[in-house]
């Protein structure tokens, strides 16, 4: 399963793209139950980082996707034997969605993006996007973590309260983690300006990118005299 995050992001974001299709289209709930089921022991089987706290907030979506479009459909004049159906296939194409994208984001180092979209030659704007988006989530969620580190040492205790008071406590990290957030782009934008960077300019790869991206550089191999 390591292989698995050497594959090129771009074969993996396609991948992402047609498990979503597949979840979006397919219109009874069991098969986009199945499409669910198997994206998340993928994601198990490849122990992505992070895997806990995806299925705890899988879990939370799951509840609120199946008690509101019960109750959405049920003011509409479904019975609950039709609106069940449709809530749970709802449910599963979020989860397939969601989980697909995740495995992407996880899987994929902003090197690894950067190396796979200059190899395409993608245009230099869509190769920042694609390394910013896919790049600064995690680096959102580690100091997400860290926020939520920093109210337990002060007493604001998450784990052992309500449910009410956890919502409460996590809506406060919001402030802090907006800030967060601009400072990591202020430094970003510094440091591509450092860098030289500029739109017009087309990049190349320092690292063999086929199927798999390779992390090496031609100059670390040995030679032979």
């Amino acid at each position: 399963m390591k292989r698995l995050y050497e594959v090129n992001f771009l074969v993996k974001l396609v991948a992402a793209f047609l498990v979503m299709a597949a979840a979006w289209l397919v219109a009874s709930p069991w098969p986009a139950v199945l499409i669910a089921a198997l994206v998340v022991l993928l994601l198990c089987a490849a122990r992505v980082p992070g895997l806990g706290g995806y299925l705890k907030g899988a879990a939370i979506l799951v509840a609120m996707v199946l008690v509101t479009w019960s109750i959405n459909l049920g003011l509409q004049g479904q019975p609950l034997t039709d609106a069940l159906p449709t809530a749970v296939r709802m449910a599963a194409r979020l989860v397939a969605t969601t989980a697909a994208f995740y495995f992407v984001m996880e899987t994929s180092t902003p090197g690894s993006i950067l190396a796979a979209a200059s190899a395409a030659r993608f245009p230099p704007m869509a190769t920042l996007v694609l390394s910013l988006v896919f790049g600064i989530i995690p680096m959102l969620r580690e100091e997400f973590l860290r926020i939520a580190d920093a109210q337990r040492a002060r007493g604001m205790e998450i784990d052992g309260v309500p449910f009410h008071t956890r919502l409460r406590y996590a809506l406060a990290r919001g402030i802090p983690l907006l800030v967060q957030s601009i400072r990591m782009a202020q430094a970003i934008s510094t440091a591509l300006a450092v860098n030289g960077f500029d739109a017009a300019t087309k990049r190349t790869t320092w690292r063999e990118v086929g199927l798999l991206v390779e992390p090496r550089l031609p100059l670390n191999e040995v030679r032979k005299p």
